[in-house]
């Protein structure tokens, strides 16, 4: 046994500034595509919801234009504060609004939907709804982004007819070997039906809470999100805000790399569930460029293994997807990658692994390296309060360590969960890598997320990212609309 420690990684922003964390670095330098043509300057919005939501919304978006105080506290780097959405400040960018591109629901709307609680197809009615909402307000030169803002009475009714879960902190990183409990048979998430509904709209759309921009959460004991606690709202809006501009096409950073570094192609593998609960599995992969930029991957049926549990692929599936992946990623570049990465979240078997290095052979990549990744129920304990560091690693074996990828933080000067972490084991198939340059590298693909700010994600984003699809993939129908772009998910 063998314990490191990996310094937290820099992040790239504006005109070649780095810093460790996402709002500081942002603050100082930009975002990564200030100056660029590409970089959207102005943001156009629209926004569905009733008339007091999108007043709602459009009252607390001009608050944010100029800034939120920091929370009164003492830890100044968890909680600093949001210093606006305007040309001059931070993004560099501002968001643009038109009545054309706002649609309100009428109330006796949603009231009909709501006569029928504990219907099977209430989270489905309320999406129909909300989708041709959203539809009426798309036209050329219109929004960019399309912000769903739901009433409270909705949210608290399609809250209620999904079960409660974990912390995604605390569930496996790959839950589709066991029994149904996120949701009850045949049931989805409505923001996952929602955004599966809307993907043949092809513009992004950002859900917003009445908690958001209300400053009070007020949900049910029964909701997903019960547990979870109210954000500051400086917090909130520099997750809004960012998570805007990169749905508009914005880069707000990327990793630091070395100019010596191997071009890389990292690809998540992970599965789910049909929503009939049947034992048809199939896997995700997400591809991301040197940005960070997620291209979705749909791949094919998988099976269990009736040893060990867990969904693996046939040797010419995994062959098939893995080309696919490295197809899309030679379509970005104009080149094949000089190195193949892949995070799987089951066990890699003697096919799985015949059948990605076939596929990298046959793109003629020399460098290929597989690893599996789990939550480990092995923990380290330190003296005094808090838990381990982010960034501790302990090789097990000469191919299988322990990461922490949650845990205290020495810039924020405390740990910011509110459960035990539990570390990832990694377990190496194929590596040309030394085991601790694995566990930094996926150190560092833990800070990207858009949809958080706060750097301290549990895991790597390929992992993350590839779960995440599969929540909205499951909700698409054979044959329907699947836009590749990772915009459309998060």
């Amino acid at each position: 046994m063998k314990m490191d420690f990996f310094d937290e990684p820099e992040l790239e922003f504006g005109e070649g500034g780095t810093h460790v964390d996402i709002r500081h670095g942002l603050m100082h330098f930009g975002p990564l595509d200030i100056g660029e043509t590409t970089a959207p300057n102005q943001i156009r919005v629209g926004i569905v919801g009733t008339t007091e939501t999108i007043e709602g919304v459009r009252s607390w978006f001009g608050r944010c234009e100029v800034g939120i105080e920091a929370k009164k506290s003492r830890l100044v780097n968890l909680f600093p504060q949001f210093p606006g959405f305007r040309s001059e400040v931070t993004f560099r960018s501002q968001l643009v609004f038109h009545d054309r591109w706002s649609s309100a629901i009428r109330q006796r709307d949603i009231d009909e939907v709501l006569k029928k609680p504990g219907s099977k197809t209430l989270v489905a009615d309320f999406v129909r709804l909300f989708t041709e909402h959203i539809s009426s307000v798309v036209e050329s030169g219109g929004p960019m982004v399309i912000v769903c803002a739901p009433p409270k009475d909705v949210m608290e009714a399609v809250d209620v007819s999904v079960a409660r879960r974990k912390s995604y902190q605390e569930e496996e990183l790959d839950e589709s070997s066991e029994p149904m409990k996120s949701t009850p048979l045949g049931t989805p998430a409505f923001h996952d039906l929602l955004k599966a509904e809307v993907m043949r709209v092809g513009i992004p759309i950002q859900m917003v809470r009445p908690s958001t921009y209300g400053g009070q959460s007020k949900r049910k004991a029964k909701s997903r999100s019960a547990s979870t606690p109210m954000q500051d709202e400086a917090t909130r809006a520099w997750n809004i805000h960012t998570a805007l501009y990169y749905k508009a096409g914005g880069a707000p950073w990327r990793l630091l790399r070395s100019p010596s570094d191997l071009t890389t192609c990292f690809v998540g593998i992970s599965f789910y569930r049909t929503l009939l609960g049947d034992r048809i599995l199939t896997s995700v992969a997400q591809v991301f460029n040197e940005r960070g930029e997620g291209v979705i991957v749909k791949g094919a049926q998988a099976e269990l293994d009736k040893n060990d549990r867990q969904p693996h692929l046939k040797p010419e599936d995994a062959r098939a997807m893995l080309k696919n992946a490295i197809r899309i990623y030679r379509k970005e570049h104009r080149t094949s990658p000089a190195r193949l990465v892949v995070h799987k979240t089951s066990r890699l078997t003697t096919g799985e692994i015949e059948g990605f290095e076939s596929a990298a052979s046959d793109h003629d990549i020399e460098t290929t390296e597989l690893i599996s990744v789990k939550r480990s129920f092995t923990r380290f304990f330190r003296e005094k309060t808090y838990p381990p560091l982010r960034g501790t690693f302990c090789r097990l074996q000469p191919d299988t360590g322990l990461l922490y990828l949650r845990g205290s933080v020495q810039f924020f000067e405390t740990y910011p969960g509110m459960y035990v972490p539990r570390p990832l084991e990694l377990a190496v198939a194929r590596a040309e890598t030394s085991l601790e340059q694995i566990g930094r590298e996926m150190h560092s693909l833990s800070k990207l997320n858009w949809n958080n700010t706060q750097f301290d994600g549990g895991e790597p984003i390929t992992l993350r990212a590839a779960r995440r699809v599969g929540d909205i993939l499951k909700c698409i129908p054979e044959g329907g609309t699947v836009l590749p772009s990772f915009r459309f998910f998060i």
